[in-house]
C-alpha cells in the first residue's frame, strides 16, 4: 500500500474512532447539562476531570511509547507489549487508589465524592483499553479501534437514551458510562490476542530498570502536557464551586469537539513520521510540513466561527440562559483553538525525532506557569481569569515548541501561500463580527466553502495536492 493511501486509510479510521467517541461524549455532556443544570453538570465534570488527570497518570506515556517503538521494531511486538503492560498494571493500580483517596482529602460535595468513586473504574478500564489501541496504532491497523469504538459507543448511546427517558439520577448515568468502557476493554483484549496469535505473551516486571528512563520522559510529558489544560477546572472547583465549574466546562467541552482534528492527524501520522525519521529525513520533513499547513488551515475558520458566533453556539447547544455566562469564555477558547492547531505539528516532530525530553521541559514549565497565574486570577476574576490564563499558557507552550524546532519552523514559515488564508480570515472576521446577528446556519456554509476553494487553489501547491490525492508519495 502506498504511503498516501496508508495515511488516508489510517486518518479515516482514526477520524471515525474519534468522531464516534466524540459524538457520544457530546450527547452525554449536553444531556447532563440540559437535564440536570449547571451545578450538577459541574459536579459531573469535576469528577470526570479528576478521572482524566488520574488517567494521564495511569497511561503515563506508555501508550505513545508503545506505538512509536512497535512502529520501529514490529518484529519485537510481543516482547515490547509484555514489557510495557507489566509497568502499565502498576500505574493503573496507583491511579485507581489515588481516585479513592481524593474524596477523603479534598473538600467537595457529596455528589461529587460519589461520582469520583464511580469514575475510578472508568480510569482502570480506559487506561487498559487505550494501551490496546496503542498496539493497533503501532501496527498501523487503526480500523480495529474504530470497530471497537463503534460498538462501545452505540451501546452507550442506546443506554443514555433509555436512561434519559426514564429520568434516572446522575449516578446511574455515570455507572452506564463506566460499564461501556468495561465492554470496550473486553473487546480490545480479544483483538490483541488475534494480532499476537501463536505467540506467548509474558509479563516482565524486571524490565523496569531498562526502560524507566523512557517511561519517565513520556509519562511526565503526558501528565504535564495535559495538566496545564485541566488544572484550571480543579482550581475553580476548589475556590469557586460546582456552578462555576459547570459554566466553564460548558465552553471547554465544546472546543474539545474540534480538538479531534489534531488528535486524528497525530494518531495517523505518528507511526509514519517515527518510521521516516529513521529511514528518510526528507519525507519526515515533507509530511510534517503538510500536516502543519493542513492543521493551520483547519484552525483558521473554526477559530473564527467560535469567536464570532459564541453566543449562538451556546444557545443552540444548551438551549437555556443558565449557561449565558459561558459566551465570553467560549470566545477566548476560540483563540486557543488557533494556537493549538498551529503548534501541534512542532510538538509531534519533537516526539518522532526522539526529543521528548524537550517537550517535557516545555509542558512542565507551562504547568508551573499556569498554576502561579491561576493563584491570583481565579480568586480575583473567577472563570474569566481562568480562561485568560489558559490562553496565556497555551501561547507560552506554542512559543516553547517553536523555539525547540526553530530550524524547521523557519524552513516552513517562508511558505507565502499561508499568508493568503490568514489575510482572508482577518478581513472576514471583521465583516462577520458586524453581521453576527444573522443565524450561523446561513453564514457558515458559505464561509467554509470559500475557505475550501482558497485552500485548494492557493494554499497547497501541486506537489502537495499530489501527495494528498494520489496513491503514492512522489
Amino acid at each position: 500500500m502506498g504511503l498516501a493511501n496508508s495515511i488516508r486509510r489510517n486518518s479515516f479510521f482514526s477520524f471515525l474512532s474519534s468522531a464516534i467517541r466524540l459524538l457520544t461524549n457530546v450527547l452525554l455532556f449536553v444531556g447532563v447539562a440540559r437535564y440536570y443544570g449547571p451545578e450538577a453538570f459541574g459536579q459531573f465534570t469535576t469528577a470526570l476531570t479528576y478521572a482524566t488527570i488520574f488517567l494521564l497518570f495511569a497511561d503515563f506515556g506508555l501508550d505513545v511509547l508503545l506505538t512509536t517503538e512497535i512502529a520501529r521494531q514490529r518484529d519485537k511486538a510481543v516482547e515490547l507489549f509484555g514489557r510495557y503492560l507489566s509497568i502499565k498494571f502498576i500505574f493503573v493500580f496507583v491511579a485507581v487508589a489515588g481516585m479513592w483517596i481524593i474524596p477523603f482529602v479534598q473538600p467537595m460535595s457529596n455528589s461529587t465524592k460519589w461520582l469520583t468513586f464511580i469514575f475510578s473504574f472508568y480510569v482502570a478500564c480506559t487506561a487498559l483499553t487505550n494501551f490496546c489501541f496503542a498496539l493497533f496504532k503501532g501496527f498501523e491497523q487503526l480500523h480495529f479501534e474504530t470497530k471497537i469504538s463503534f460498538v462501545n459507543n452505540i451501546i452507550l448511546l442506546a443506554g443514555l437514551f433509555i436512561l434519559g427517558y426514564i429520568g434516572v439520577p446522575i449516578y446511574v448515568v455515570a455507572l452506564a458510562f463506566v460499564a461501556t468502557r468495561a465492554i470496550g476493554l473486553f473487546n480490545s483484549y480479544r483483538v490483541v490476542a488475534q494480532l499476537l496469535t501463536h505467540q506467548r505473551l509474558l509479563l516482565n516486571f524486571k524490565s523496569w530498570k531498562e526502560i524507566r528512563g523512557q517511561v519517565f520522559v513520556f509519562g511526565f510529558h503526558l501528565l504535564f502536557g495535559n495538566l496545564f489544560f485541566l488544572l484550571d477546572t480543579v482550581l475553580i472547583s476548589l475556590w469557586k464551586g460546582d456552578h462555576d465549574v459547570g459554566i466553564y466546562q460548558s465552553a471547554l467541552r465544546l472546543i474539545n469537539v474540534v480538538f479531534v482534528i489534531p488528535e486524528v492527524m497525530t494518531s495517523a501520522l505518528m507511526p509514519v513520521l517515527s518510521r521516516f525519521h529513521e529511514e528518510n529525513k526528507d519525507r519526515w520533513d515533507s509530511i510534517g510540513k503538510l500536516m502543519n499547513k493542513t492543521l493551520i488551515f483547519f484552525g483558521l475558520p473554526i477559530s473564527l466561527i467560535f469567536f464570532v458566533y459564541a453566543e449562538q453556539i451556546i444557545h443552540i447547544v444548551y438551549g437555556t440562559k443558565a449557561f449565558s455566562e459561558a459566551v465570553p469564555i467560549l470566545r477566548i477558547f476560540g483563540l486557543i483553538i488557533l494556537i493549538r492547531f498551529s503548534v501541534e505539528t512542532y510538538a509531534l516532530m519533537l516526539t518522532t525525532s526522539r526529543r521528548q525530553k524537550t517537550r517535557l521541559t516545555v509542558v512542565f514549565l507551562a504547568t508551573i506557569f499556569n498554576f502561579l497565574l491561576n493563584l491570583y486570577a481565579i480568586p480575583h476574576y473567577g472563570i474569566s481569569g481562568a480562561v485568560w490564563v489558559s490562553l496565556t499558557t497555551n501561547l507560552f507552550v506554542g512559543i516553547g515548541y517553536v523555539t525547540a524546532t526553530r530550524k524547521i519552523f523557519f524552513k516552513w514559515i517562508f511558505d507565502f501561500r499561508g499568508i493568503i488564508p490568514l489575510m482572508v480570515t482577518m478581513i472576514l472576521g471583521f465583516v462577520l463580527w458586524n453581521i453576527r446577528m444573522f443565524p450561523i446556519w446561513y453564514v457558515c456554509p458559505f464561509v467554509l466553502l470559500g475557505y475550501m476553494l482558497i485552500y485548494y487553489f492557493m494554499g497547497f501547491p501541486k506537489e502537495e495536492r499530489r501527495l494528498i490525492f494520489t496513491k503514492e508519495f512522489l
